[in-house]
This record gives C-alpha cells, structure tokens and sequence, in this order.
C-alpha cells in the first residue's frame, strides 16, 4: 500500500524514512507501545454473491459458516499442499471478504483466484486506497489469540492477532489523524523490524516471495493457529494436508531461534544441525534483529534438529542460533 503524500509528510516529520517497502525509524523510548506503518502489505477484497463458495472451496479454513464480523488465517495451497499465499482474512458483509497479505503475493493470488473463478460471481480487486500499520507493545509475548479478533473503528477495522499485537486498516485519508491521535496518547513510532519481531516473539508465520510453495500448511503452525480446517471438503492440497494430520506427530514444526549476536539471516536461508550433517535441516520464515543485539527468527525445522538444541544458519559450520519457547504448545 503505497503511502500519500500527506502519510509521507507526517513520517518524516517523526525522522522516519522509506527504504523501498520498509520503514525505518529512529529507536523508540523504552516501554512505549509501537505504531508501525505497514506499505509492504496489501488487502484484496473478494465481493459478490459467490465470494463465500469459491473462497471455501479453495481456501484451508471453513468460510461459508464464517459470521459476519469473523477473521481467521487462511491459506492456499497447490495440488502438492504446499503454501502459495498465506493472509489474514475476514468477512465485513455477507458477500464481501477482505484478504491481507505481503504486498508482492497479492497479485498473484489475484491471479490464481480469478483463474478458478469461472462463471462464480465473485471480483477480486487490490483494495488500493488502505493504509496499514501495526500496533505493538514491544516486550510482551503472550499466546496468539486463536482466532484472531476483528473490531470495527470510526473508519475501518482493527484485526487484534494476540494481546499487545494488533493491525490496523484505514482509509488513507483517515490515517494521518488517526495515527497523530496515538502519538500523542503516547505511542511511538516504530520501523519494520518491529513488526516481524512481534510476529516471531508471538509464533506467528508471515509468508514472503522467498518463501512461497516451501511449505505445508502444518509446518507454519497454521493447524495451531486455527488457520485449518480437517472438517470441511476438498479444497487444492486438501489431500496431503489430512495425510500429514492422519499420520501423527509431524517430523517438522515452525519453531523460534534467537542468538545474542550476529545479523538476522535473511528470509529463506538454510538450517543446519550436526543431527542431520551436511544435509539442510529447515529454512527460516522470518528473522529480525533485536534492539539489545544479535536477531531471532522463526524457522521450519526438522524436531530433531530442533530438539538437538544448536542450529546453524546457513551452513553446515555457520553462525549459531538456539531454539527459544513459542508462547503455544507444538503437540
């Protein structure tokens, strides 16, 4: 979501600039909560009176049932169950769906959508003029909020994801005022990396390009995150998703790494442990350093890898990362 001219102004004014879709901010004051302006994300909004049926039919989690007002995650998937888009998803009126999403996948997932849609009578558009950001309490970690929780406010929506992380979606013209109301209420602005901090901290998975069709649905955590649906009927990979449930316990699980120096590893690196030699143990999902020093990342690792308790980035003798606790079981 692009920012305005006016959105742009009032950053700068708070010495915050743009680096492509990346914001970066000047460090917050300890203990104030975080507003972080989000252009790398993007919402696509499925309207018509077919909406519910195709987006059910397609998609990982129960939609036709979904009350009005209801969000959850979602995902799609390809034939081979692999993860090709990953969003936050929720119903503002009976035939009209909004999807958040990174902005690089949105388009691509308006494609493939548009491709089943057939004679459904359903649209699928960017919704172009929204604002997003993040609000986020910087050093609280509780369990996600399973599912997410949808608020309506004055002129938008606020999707709460866990207690002390949230999202916000507002017209653009809203923003500005919105966002200056919370500053001066106390927040502070913050940059990116805060925000895929809190995502890492809560356990939460965000997909990005570098990612996409790596994964099952299972080893993001989404079965845990209510993001799953094992009632409801077929859907593309809906095959191995319940062969992958069926047999038990799962060889690989999203988990939480953390180390006190070094840089964050980028998105999709590999991971190595001297359980499994010269042979990648898992991939990283997200990283993002911390304030104090050194990163933690999210990562789809083999449970003995994880379990062995050293993992190494990038290969086999690379840097060391150790598992930390998700605020969820994993079994």
């Amino acid at each position: 979501m692009p920012l305005t001219p006016e959105l742009a102004e009032l950053l700068s004014r708070h010495h915050c600039r743009l680096a492509g879709d990346e914001v970066l901010a000047p460090p917050s004051p300890e203990g104030k909560a975080h507003l972080v302006p989000l252009p790398s994300l993007a919402v696509l909004c499925a309207e018509g009176p077919d909406a519910a049926a195709l987006l059910h039919n397609l998609l990982t989690n129960e939609i036709r049932a979904m009350p009005v007002g209801e969000a959850r995650w979602a995902a799609l998937l390809t034939p081979k169950g692999r993860v090709s888009a990953l969003m936050l998803l929720w119903r503002e009126a009976q035939d009209r769906f909004l999807l958040a999403l990174e902005a690089a996948l949105a388009e691509p997932l308006r494609t493939t959508l548009l491709r089943y849609r057939l004679r459904s009578k359903v649209e699928f558009l960017l919704q172009e003029g929204l604002f997003a950001f993040a609000r986020l309490q910087p050093n609280q970690i509780e369990p996600p909020l399973v599912p997410p929780t949808l608020e309506s406010l004055d002129a938008g929506h606020a999707l709460h994801l866990a207690p002390g992380l949230g999202l916000e979606f507002l017209p653009a013209e809203a923003a500005p005022q919105r966002l200056e109301a919370l500053l001066a209420a106390g927040h502070a602005l913050g940059a990116s990396p805060d925000w895929r901090l809190a995502l890492v901290r809560h356990g939460l998975p965000w997909l990005l390009p570098e990612n996409r069709e790596t994964f099952l649905a299972q080893w993001l955590n989404l079965d845990l995150l209510g993001g799953v649906s094992f009632t409801k009927g077929c859907y593309p990979g809906q095959e191995i998703v319940a062969r992958t449930h069926y047999l038990g316990r799962l060889k690989r699980r999203m988990y939480r790494l953390g180390a006190h120096e070094g840089e964050a590893p980028p998105t999709g690196a590999e991971c190595f442990s001297p359980a499994f030699g010269e042979q990648a143990a898992g991939r990283i999902v997200l990283a993002a350093p911390r304030p104090e020093g050194g990163f933690e990342a999210l990562a789809v690792l083999q449970r003995e890898a994880a379990e062995a308790g050293e993992v190494r980035l990038g290969a086999p003798d690379g840097p060391r990362a150790a598992p930390l606790p998700l605020p969820y079981p994993l079994d």
